[in-house]
């Protein structure tokens, strides 16, 4: 949730919520504002995103594979 708040309070960043998603760590982005974020941003955020709700082993798997650290 600390994340969520400091992404929401970064005005440079295109991120907003609603209050269905109060209580929940999920971050809305119009599809209009991506131009917002660079290709290597949008990858560390979605990338984030997916670790924070995967298992450990498949996280890990990941980040020791194909994906970055």
């Amino acid at each position: 949730m600390h994340e969520k708040e400091a992404m929401l309070a970064d005005a440079s960043l295109p991120f907003f919520t609603t209050p269905h998603f109060d209580g929940h760590p999920s971050v809305l982005v119009r599809a209009s504002e991506l131009h917002r974020l660079s290709v290597t941003e949008l990858r560390e955020v979605v990338q984030d995103a997916w670790l924070s709700r995967a298992s450990a082993r498949r996280g890990k798997a990941w980040l020791e594979g194909s994906g970055s650290a």
